[in-house]
């Protein structure tokens, strides 16, 4: 009887999600795509979650051999050629402005799950960061330079190193020469097309490495995690405890949004000098030290998966640019620059971090940060290889624990200060 009922339930399922889905196939795909209507805005913002939800099948399917960042990425790009307008985010009705302020919140968030003396003992990613990036401008700008000439080598180098302003900043010195102009912000844009896949390629081996030393018990925890606190007490706590009741989702983001606004007065006052997401991420250490702020905010209101979502959309939202007349246009450019890149990261982080005591793998992923652009790429690569090798929830920890802080300060050194460094002197030197 139970069988016979299953099987009718099962047999309901699959007709009802096959009406389902060639509704949302006639109204949302066909009709916009023939011209017949304009997509919704509750149609623009499923098409962004189908990219990210096939993204993850496709990297639980493959046991994160294949990142979900890497799909999704493809799948944006695809459906800007294809379906997805180029205002998609405006017409999910997501504000211009909103997802800059979304990173800014959930980087005090990842600082609040940190403590001090990790934030502080985390200068040997530091330098294997700047390893990698002075990797990458040795060999872009000796061997890269001979193959496709010292202008394009100069443009590339600097978005190569690192994040979103130091292409900015170089097509702001190219601006009359339209082809270095898209140079300029198609290395930034496509380079986590190779950074994305060989850091998640590389946090598998070192996972595995800790994993198997874990389980087998010979394993220093003091030498692999960080000193995260799980409590809400910080050890300088001058601020009193928010009681239970209290501690509500409204109260507890407003309490992150003045770490945020604070984050933002200290860049105008260091005039940019230091990014507000630094700044971000040391409020955040320091607010749950003061005991300001309970850790893990965004967990505790019950946010962080909405919060993440829109950061997202709105990072693959900027492959827009990237048409089939661009990727012709400098394909070759592309593949020899970002290889380049890729064997300049190897040589010089790998050795510093291993005379460091960092393993191979680690030092290679810190070196790596450079190519994937930092936040949020960074957390999102931790957690899912984290999530998907560990195989109970402190397996997952320990392993989200190593990872983290060295991905999010490998990302942030090279995106907000090493690489706008670069950009700088590039742009002065060369144009």
């Amino acid at each position: 009887m139970d069988s016979k009922l299953n099987s009718k339930r099962i047999t309901m399922a699959v007709v009802v999600g096959l009406l389902m889905a060639l509704s949302i196939g006639y109204f949302t795909f066909y009709k916009p795509m023939t011209g017949q209507s304009q997509l919704t805005t509750q149609d623009a913002f499923m098409l962004m979650l189908v990219a990210l939800a096939l993204g993850e099948v496709v990297s639980i399917k493959t046991k994160a051999l294949i990142p979900s960042i890497f799909v999704s990425a493809a799948l944006f790009i695809v459906g800007f050629w294809t379906l997805f307008p180029q205002d998609i985010l405006a017409m999910a009705g997501i504000a211009p402005n909103m997802p800059g302020l979304f990173v800014m919140i959930m980087v005090t968030h990842l600082g609040t799950m940190l403590d001090k003396d990790e934030l502080i003992a985390q200068w040997k990613t530091v330098v294997v960061t700047f390893a990698g990036m002075a990797g990458i401008v040795l060999m872009v700008m000796t061997v890269g330079r001979m193959i496709v000439g010292t202008e394009i080598a100069a443009v590339s180098t600097p978005p190569l190193t690192g994040g979103l302003v130091s292409a900015i900043v170089m097509q702001g010195a190219v601006k009359d020469n339209e082809f270095l102009f898209i140079i300029a912000m198609a290395m930034y844009v496509l380079q986590g097309f190779v950074g994305f896949p060989l850091i998640n390629y590389c946090l598998k081996i070192e996972g595995q490495n800790v994993l198997k030393k874990y389980r087998a018990g010979e394993l220093d925890l003091s030498q692999f995690t960080t000193k995260t606190a799980v409590s809400g007490q910080g050890k300088y706590r001058i601020f009193p405890e928010t009681p239970k009741e209290y501690q509500t989702e409204a109260i507890v983001l407003l309490k992150t949004l003045v770490l945020v606004i604070i984050s933002g007065y200290l860049e105008a006052l260091t005039k940019g000098a230091v990014s507000k997401y630094v700044f971000c991420l040391l409020m955040g250490v320091l607010g749950t030290e003061l005991g300001f702020i309970e850790r893990k905010p965004l967990e505790l209101s019950r946010s962080f998966g909405l919060f993440i979502t829109i950061i997202m959309m709105f990072v693959f939202a900027g492959l827009k640019s990237v048409t089939p007349d661009v990727l012709k246009s400098i394909a070759f450019t592309f593949a020899v620059l970002i290889s380049l890149a890729t064997v300049g990261i190897a040589l010089l982080s790998i050795p510093v971090g291993k005379a460091l005591g960092l393993s191979k793998a680690m030092s290679f992923a810190i070196g790596l940060g450079s190519i994937a652009g930092g936040f949020p790429a960074s957390y999102v690569l931790s957690n899912e290889s984290a999530k998907l090798q560990g195989q109970n929830e402190e397996e997952f920890k320990l392993l989200l624990d190593h990872f983290l802080p060295k991905t999010l300060v490998s990302g942030f050194v090279s995106a907000t200060s090493g690489s706008v460094i670069i950009a700088g002197l590039f742009a002065s030197m060369f144009f």
